[in-house]
C-alpha cells in the first residue's frame, strides 16, 4: 500500500452524500518502521549536510528516463522550502551514507474552505528513489517516518499530487486535471523579476532547451484573457507556463493539452468538496 494514512473510497462517497465539511479521519496513530536498516539503508530526517546529495538524486532520478524535462534542484532550493515553507524532509542512506531516496512535507494552507487549523496542513513532495533501490521497501519506509514525525508535530493532514498515471487501486484521487501548456516569455528578460502574476517554479527545465517550467495562475476575469496572456509574453523570462484544464485562456496562442494531474488526500476527507478544484490549482 502506499501510504498507511489513506482513506477509502467508500468513506470519501459517504462524506460527500451527507454534504459533510472537511474532517480528519480517525485512523491509527503512525508507527516507525521497525529494524535499524530498510532494504539495506537507514531512514531519518535530513541535515543541512543532506542538502547537495538530495540535490544530486533529484536533479538526477527525480524525473522518469524519457520525460523531456530534469528537475533543476540546487541546496540553497533545499534550505528555502526549509525556511519559508516549514519543509521536513526525510532521507534513506545506504551504508556508506549516500541518499538513496527522499522525500518532503511542505507547510501549506487548506484546499479548501475549513474550520480547521492551518498548521496541520502538508503536501507530500519530491518523493524520489534511486531507480537501484527500488522495490525494497525504502519508499514506504520514508513516507511512514514522515507520516509519524509530521503526525506528532500537528500536521496530519497532508495531501499528494501525482502527475501522469494515477496510482494503482486502492487508491483513488480526490479531484484531478489535465494541465495545458505554452510556450512564454521574452529573450529581453534573463530573470524572474517582479510582475502582477502569480508564478510559482515548478524547479524543473527542459532538458533540450534548458528553459525552465512555471506555474502560473489564471485570468480573473475573461475581460483580463488578452491583458493576462500579453503579460506571460513580456513580463517573464523564456520559458514553459502551465495552467489547470478550468483556467480561462486564449486556445489561439498555441496551448497545448499536457499531462494528468491527481490529487490524493491521506488522514483527512474533503466531504462536499470531493471533486472540486482545490484553492492551488
Amino acid at each position: 500500500m502506499f501510504w498507511k494514512g489513506r482513506v477509502s473510497l467508500t468513506t470519501n462517497c459517504i462524506e460527500y452524500l451527507r454534504g459533510s465539511h472537511i474532517k480528519l479521519v480517525d485512523l491509527k496513530w503512525p508507527v516507525l518502521p521497525t529494524g535499524e536498516l530498510v532494504g539495506g539503508c537507514s531512514i531519518s530526517v535530513s541535515s543541512s549536510d543532506d542538502e547537495p546529495g538530495i540535490a544530486r538524486l533529484l536533479n538526477a532520478h527525480f524525473e522518469e528516463p524519457g520525460s523531456k524535462a530534469r528537475a533543476f534542484i540546487t541546496p540553497e532550493i533545499i534550505q528555502k522550502t526549509e525556511n519559508d515553507k516549514s519543509a521536513i524532509w526525510m532521507v534513506a542512506k545506504d551504508r556508506m551514507g549516500t541518499i538513496r531516496g527522499c522525500v518532503a512535507s511542505i507547510g501549506i494552507g487548506s484546499p479548501y474552505p475549513n474550520n480547521l487549523p492551518n498548521h496541520i496542513w502538508g503536501l507530500i513532495d519530491w518523493y524520489c528513489i534511486h531507480p537501484l533501490w527500488r522495490s525494497k521497501g525504502i519508499g514506504s519506509a520514508l513516507l511512514e517516518a514522515l507520516d509519524f514525525i509530521t503526525y506528532r508535530l500537528g500536521r496530519k493532514a497532508h495531501i499528494f499530487l501525482k502527475e501522469g498515471l494515477p496510482l494503482p487501486l486502492p487508491h483513488v484521487p480526490i479531484y484531478f486535471t489535465w494541465l495545458k501548456r505554452r510556450r512564454a516569455g521574452s529573450k529581453n528578460i534573463k530573470a524572474l523579476l517582479h510582475t502582477e502574476l502569480r508564478v510559482d517554479s515548478y524547479n524543473t527545465i527542459e532538458k533540450e532547451t534548458g528553459l525552465p517550467l512555471l506555474k502560473v495562475d489564471g485570468p480573473k476575469s475573461q475581460c483580463m484573457i488578452p491583458f493576462w496572456e500579453k503579460m506571460l509574453d513580456t513580463e517573464l523570462p523564456e520559458c514553459w507556463v502551465f495552467v489547470d484544464n478550468q483556467c480561462d485562456i486564449d486556445h489561439e496562442k498555441g496551448w497545448m493539452t499536457d499531462s494528468l494531474v491527481s490529487m490524493y488526500a491521506f488522514r483527512w476527507t474533503p466531504g462536499k468538496y470531493l471533486g472540486s478544484k482545490p484553492s492551488f490549482f
